[in-house]
């Protein structure tokens, strides 16, 4: 059963979360980008921006699809998809991690690449995490208490350890036990209460063939928004790639926000049926728009002063290149209810595969002529270009989803 609670403490419940995921790194990055200076915190960023793109492809879409699929399925069938979901994820794991810990080692600046692989790793486990299935049942003191907490607890440890001479590559260590204990704790309570069968060997096919076109789209997703920090990092002077870190950093902490009000919004949209999911769905449409409009608002005009207080003067990133970030928050927004509250419950991840692959075909490539020919301003720019181009090529499938929506008589009793 789903979280019957009002939606008012599901939306207080779930924004603790990213409250404190946002509060722990910004105990101990302002210190780790002082302690590894500037080539140090660009190698650490550059780590962390390619083990995202890996957590992306060894997490095999069910960050994505899974609270949706757990949110409609019954007590057994929740206990086989968690299953299903651990055999994917640890078998694209094998594969995946070894390659990204290469790629890390050879973006790094020398002297930093151990830091810049286990910022790598710590980004990769993140694919392991258990919050989409408690996002699906509804239960976001989950995630406080096995995972969110114990990162507040020892992200500080870390940032008083590393102040007193630690060395800075004990914060990405203790993020990742943080992760895989918390997961481990979370995943054998859920094999006890929910008994289900392992899936046998066509079952793991089966889960890989249904689950392709989510897994593509958030690799796509994850290729264009990981690009620009290497990218920077080896075409940019080291003082301009620091800058370019902090501001990516920046993003990438605010991004908890939409994501968060996403899985908050998801089981009060499915509650309602044809009209009234219709116009449940337009509510979180607008939603979504005002948070990125603030998002927008508070990284151009605040973001340079806040990035100069957070990691510094030698890594403070500059104005442009945060309005672009800024966009590519707004749109980010926007695309995330797009797709998780009406374009994947309708069946159409075909056409938001496409969407993405298509704007990162052409967004890449731009972001690379960009950055040579005008700097990191110019990868920012094609990085919110990019962001554009898969918000726009979905609104008229979004548009129409909702119009059938609109068409279909209500459920009566």
């Amino acid at each position: 059963m789903n979280d019957d609670s009002p939606l008012w403490r599901r939306l207080v419940l779930f924004f603790l979360v990213p409250t404190i995921a946002a509060i722990s790194p910004l105990l101990v990055l302002p210190i780790v980008a002082r302690s590894a200076g500037p080539a140090g915190w660009a190698s650490a960023i550059a780590g962390e921006s390619i083990g995202s793109l890996a957590s992306i492809v060894i997490g095999y879409g069910w960050m994505s699809i899974g609270p949706a699929l757990i949110s409609i399925s019954d007590h057994t069938r929740r206990g086989e998809l968690y299953r299903g979901s651990l055999v994917v994820r640890l078998l694209v794991a094998t594969l995946a991690l070894p390659i990204m810990c290469v790629i890390c080692w050879v973006v790094a600046d020398p002297g930093h690449t151990w830091l810049a692989v286990l910022m790598g790793l710590q980004g990769a486990f993140i694919a392991l995490t258990f919050t989409w299935f408690s996002a699906g049942v509804g239960h976001p003191l989950s995630i406080v208490f096995y995972d969110s907490l114990p990162r507040l607890a020892v992200t500080a440890g870390c940032a008083l350890a590393i102040l007193y001479g630690a060395p800075v590559e004990l914060y990405p260590i203790a993020g990742i036990a943080v992760t895989l204990v918390g997961t481990g704790l979370f995943t054998l309570r859920v094999l006890r209460s929910h008994p289900a069968a392992w899936p046998r060997r066509r079952d793991v096919a089966e889960l890989f063939r249904s689950g392709s076109p989510v897994a593509l789209n958030d690799v796509g997703l994850s290729v264009y928004s990981t690009v620009p920090t290497p990218l920077v990092s080896l075409t940019a002077p080291v003082s301009a790639a620091a800058g370019f870190a902090s501001a990516d950093k920046m993003l990438k902490l605010g991004q908890f926000i939409p994501m968060t009000l996403a899985n908050a919004l998801q089981t009060w949209i499915a509650e309602a049926h044809g009209p009234g999911r219709s116009r449940r769905m337009r509510l979180a449409l607008t939603a979504h728009g005002l948070v990125g409009l603030l998002g927008f608002a508070g990284l151009g005009v605040l973001g340079a002063w806040v990035s100069a207080i957070l990691f510094g003067a030698a890594a403070a990133s500059s104005t442009p290149v945060l309005l672009a970030m800024g966009l590519t928050f707004a749109f980010f927004s926007v695309r995330t209810s797009m797709t998780r509250h009406i374009l994947y419950p309708a069946g159409e991840a075909g056409a938001v595969l496409r969407a993405t692959l298509l704007s990162t075909l052409v967004g890449v490539p731009a972001m690379i002529v960009l950055a040579l020919m005008i700097g990191p301003v110019g990868a920012a720019i094609g990085y919110a270009l990019t962001e554009m181009g898969a918000t726009v090529l979905l609104w008229r499938r979004c548009r129409r989803a909702l119009q059938t929506l609109d068409q279909t008589p209500p459920i009566t009793a």
